[in-house]
């Protein structure tokens, strides 16, 4: 599953107001001012977790200037590789989830995910069978050698199974395993166990050979054993959030103890490694210690190739700077990681510090990435240290990390490491006056504050500044297409997308917040000799802009400005033209209008969003009214 939405109550600067944060299906990006709060929305997203409860230390940091508790509202829906696993669930393409997380209460949910455990028969069947029997039978077979605080626990086992449907059973897999422990150690003394016991999934065989034959007890077993295997794999389904704050970066060298400890422990940077090399770790200790010189050699070389094909080759598609290579010396007491390029082969941790930021995220995201689940990255200003090329490409990274259904999730100030080819994934972060921080789900929402505004917008600014310039070099050439704001910018992209326009012809669409601004973004666009149009609407501020480009700039209607209708006539002193003004909404059909799930008038912003998302990924079929009104405006603008 992936998120959707985040709603976040009083957490640190963050209140009741605009505290809902849209996440892509891909990558998010957050931009704001030093201290606007961006850094406070990815702590407490990192919070966030389906498997144990947000930590206490977390709700210590209600809004202190706002009454109520800390709690968040977290809203995921299912993956298109799940959906295509669940087809027995109908409809479960629609079906959305909420997860509600506070102080003091269970993890409960309600929605799509509910489906799973409601319409699984064999599950309920066995929930049901296991709340009538699985008491009986303990009391009679076990009650002599269990106190009652034991039979407490049990009473507590079987409600957490009958809201299974609606509640995260924190504990389920531990608390099973007592119960199978305990039946499956039928006809010995039951010893009372602390709950910082584990228990195996599995019994040994010899404890099982001792045991008499007993049908209702091997049904209770059965059953049991049906309920922890549907739990856990629809808990698989959850995806895991992942904050990368000031990790242990990897080491030159590591002592022999400390490698043990490390794989014994499960973490480090130097762990971190031999899972993204997909090193078994006893085949990793057994090429430091091995009194068979040629197993050594054997192992060591075995390692050698899988840190080149599983780290280093795919380190080097995304990191053009330069090549580089990563060498592993074993010694009988420690080994030493080195980096080589450029025929100097020099210790990780003389590098430079983007070289050693770049390689630690990439070992980070591949050791995250080789799990069985979806993987949320939440990544604090990522490539501070690294050049301009190398930002780039840590984007690109993070797209192609999407592909496996994961999603990233980062803050910047780096206009480099702004997507500006799809600025609708950007969410603007402000704090105000009061000292509350807001968040805009769009960057070109007319409530941020016009005194920070340039300030936070900055990142956005700047990257559609360095596009353009970019694009009178040597891979220019392709058309500009200004529009007044960022709803027909949604419009117009989803709907290239859906006529399937080539990347090569694809125009760059660059929304101006404004018709008023118009004039002055094509006046720098003429100024760097790039080919551009212009679209406006068919309202009183269209016709008062189109007078200025036609009388300042010498432009001309349906050749240089177009009207979102096609018009190339206007009254300008129409008192009425609000009556019949045209917007992009206009070219949509009503038909249409009622496949989306917003409406327009509602919420302007958000009703583009979600025809862009799914016209781009063509889920909804568009009615020939609507296809042939956009196919006409493209059309006498020479696009299609």
């Amino acid at each position: 599953m992936r998120i959707s939405s985040v709603i976040i109550n009083n957490y640190k600067s963050i209140g009741t107001q605009k505290n809902a944060l849209l996440l892509e299906d891909d990558v998010t990006a957050l931009i704001g001012k030093n201290d606007s709060g961006k850094s406070n929305v990815l702590e407490i997203l990192g919070a966030i977790s389906f498997s144990h409860y947000i930590l206490e230390d977390f709700y210590k940091f209600n809004n202190s200037f706002l009454d109520g508790e800390l709690s968040l509202v977290v809203e995921l829906k299912f993956t298109n590789n799940e959906i295509n696993l669940l087809k027995e669930y109908k409809n479960i393409q629609d079906d959305i989830t909420y997860f509600y997380f506070s102080q003091y209460r269970e993890i409960e949910f309600k929605g799509g995910f509910s489906r799973l455990f409601d319409e699984d028969i064999e599950l309920v069947k066995s929930i049901s069978y296991l709340k009538k029997e699985l008491m009986l039978y303990l009391e009679e077979n076990y009650y002599d050698s269990m106190d009652s605080e034991f039979f407490c626990e049990v009473v507590k086992y079987i409600n957490s199974m009958e809201n299974i449907n609606n509640t995260i059973w924190i504990k389920y897999k531990k608390s099973l395993n007592k119960l199978l422990y305990i039946l499956n150690s039928y006809g010995e003394d039951y010893l009372c166990i602390s709950e910082d016991d584990n228990f195996n999934d599995n019994m040994q065989e010899e404890n099982k050979s001792n045991m008499a034959y007993d049908e209702n007890r091997y049904t209770l077993i059965r059953h049991l054993e049906i309920v922890k295997s549907k739990i856990r794999k629809k808990y698989s389904m959850l995806p895991i959030l992942y904050h990368r704050k000031s990790e242990e970066e990897l080491q030159n060298e590591y002592q022999l103890e400390e490698v043990k400890k490390q794989i014994k422990d499960r973490r480090g940077a130097l762990y971190k490694f031999i899972l993204a090399s997909e090193i078994n770790t006893q085949e990793f200790l057994l090429a430091m210690e091995n009194d068979d010189e040629n197993q050594l050699e054997i192992c060591r070389n075995k390692i050698k190739e899988k840190i080149k094909y599983n780290i280093q080759k795919k380190f080097n598609e995304f990191y053009c700077e330069e090549n580089v290579q990563i060498k592993i010396s074993f010694k009988k007491d420690y080994i030493k990681i080195l980096v080589k390029t450029n025929e100097n082969t020099t210790n990780i941790n003389e590098r430079s510090n983007g070289l050693r930021w770049y390689l630690n995220l990439f070992i980070d995201i591949l050791a995250n990435d080789i799990k069985d689940t979806n993987v949320i990255y939440l990544l604090d200003e990522p490539g501070v240290y690294l050049h301009v090329n190398a930002q780039r490409e840590l984007l690109r990274l993070f797209y192609d990390l999407c592909k496996n259904d994961n999603q990233v999730v980062y803050s910047t100030h780096s206009p480099y490491m702004i997507d500006s080819n799809n600025i609708i994934n950007i969410r603007a972060i402000e704090k105000d006056e009061k000292g509350h921080t807001n968040i805009y789900n769009t960057a070109y929402d007319n409530k941020l504050n016009s005194v920070s505004k340039r300030e936070t917008l900055s990142p956005l600014v700047q990257a559609i500044g360095a596009d353009l310039r970019f694009n009178i070099g040597p891979q220019g050439g392709k058309l500009n297409i200004v529009t007044e704001g960022i709803t027909d910018y949604m419009y117009y992209t989803a709907m290239l997308y859906y006529f399937n326009v080539p990347e090569e012809k694809m125009p760059y669409i660059i929304p101006a917040v404004g018709a008023g601004n118009i004039n002055v973004i094509v006046s720098i666009l003429i100024g760097w000799g790039c080919d551009f149009k212009v679209i406006l609407d068919y309202d009183k501020a269209g016709f008062v802009e189109c007078e200025k480009l036609i009388e300042n700039l010498n432009l001309k209607i349906n050749e240089d400005i177009f009207f979102v209708n096609c018009n190339d006539t206007y009254n300008n002193k129409d008192k009425d033209i609000y009556k019949y003004a045209e917007f992009v909404e206009t070219l949509i059909s009503e038909e249409d209008k009622g496949k989306f799930s917003i409406n327009y008038v509602d919420n302007k912003t958000m009703a583009a969003k979600e025809f862009y998302d799914k016209v781009k990924c063509k889920s909804v079929n568009l009615s020939d009214k609507t296809v042939n009104n956009f196919k006409k405006l493209f059309k006498i603008m020479n696009v299609i």
